[in-house]
C-alpha cells in the first residue's frame, strides 16, 4: 500500500514524536505508559498491558484517540538469530477500534515501522507474535511484509473469569507450574489450544 507518510515532531522541531498518514488521517503519537495502559486494558482481548515496554503510542483517526500500541524488549530478546538484544523489539501490543477505516492496521504498523527506523537508529528488527487460540493466525503482519519464523504450541492457561495467564507470569505467582496445584487453586482452570506463530520484520 503505497501512501506518503510524514514523521511528526516535537514542538522545538528536534525529536520525532510520531508519524502520520494525512491522507487516511490516521497518526501515531509518543504518550505516557499509563495512557496506553488505559486503552489496552479497557479494549485489548488480553485486558493487560504490557509491562516491560519501553514504548507507548496512542493511534488518532480524525484528531480522536481510537487506539494504542505498546513496544517491549520481551522476555528473552536474545533469542532473536542473529541480531543482539539491542537490535530487535517486541511489538506487545495493538488495538484499534471499529471507527477506524479498512487497512488501517496495516497503515498503521506501517507508520510504526517508519517511527522506529527514524527514533531508534540501531534498530534492525521488530518480532512479533500471534495466538491461533484466540483466533489471531497473523493476517495483518503477513500484508505488512512480516516472515513467519517460529510455531510453537500454545502455553497459556485460561481461567474461569476469562483471564489468560502466561506460565511465567504463573510461576511468579505461585512458584510452581504444577497441575494438581493449579486445579486446586482455580476453579475451571484449562489450558490454551493452538499455536503461538512468531513472526518478523526487517527494518
Amino acid at each position: 500500500m503505497s501512501l506518503k507518510k510524514n514523521p511528526i515532531f516535537d514542538i522545538f522541531n528536534t525529536y520525532v514524536i510520531g508519524y502520520e498518514c494525512k491522507s487516511k488521517n490516521i497518526r501515531i503519537e509518543m504518550c505516557e505508559k499509563n495512557q496506553a495502559d488505559n486503552v489496552i486494558i479497557k479494549n485489548h482481548y488480553s485486558k493487560k498491558p504490557t509491562k516491560n515496554s519501553f514504548l507507548s503510542l496512542l493511534v488518532y483517526y480524525n484528531n480522536k484517540v481510537e487506539g494504542a500500541l505498546q513496544v517491549g524488549y520481551g522476555i528473552r530478546p536474545e533469542k532473536n538469530g542473529k541480531y543482539q538484544k539491542n537490535e530487535v523489539v517486541e511489538f506487545d501490543r495493538m488495538w484499534l477500534s471499529d471507527e477506524m477505516p479498512k487497512f488501517s492496521e496495516t497503515i498503521t504498523l506501517s507508520l510504526l515501522h517508519k517511527f522506529l527506523k527514524l527514533r531508534y537508529k540501531d534498530l534492525k528488527a521488530v518480532v512479533s507474535y500471534s495466538d491461533t487460540s484466540v483466533g489471531n493466525f497473523g493476517t495483518i503482519y503477513k500484508a505488512a511484509n512480516y516472515k513467519l519464523i517460529q510455531q510453537t504450541k500454545v502455553d497459556f492457561y485460561i481461567l474461569e473469569t476469562g483471564e489468560r495467564v502466561h506460565p511465567v507470569s504463573m510461576w511468579h505467582r505461585h512458584k510452581t507450574r504444577a497441575w494438581e496445584y493449579l486445579i486446586s487453586k482455580y476453579k475451571n482452570i484449562k489450558k490454551a489450544e493452538g499455536y503461538q506463530l512468531k513472526f518478523i520484520y526487517t527494518l
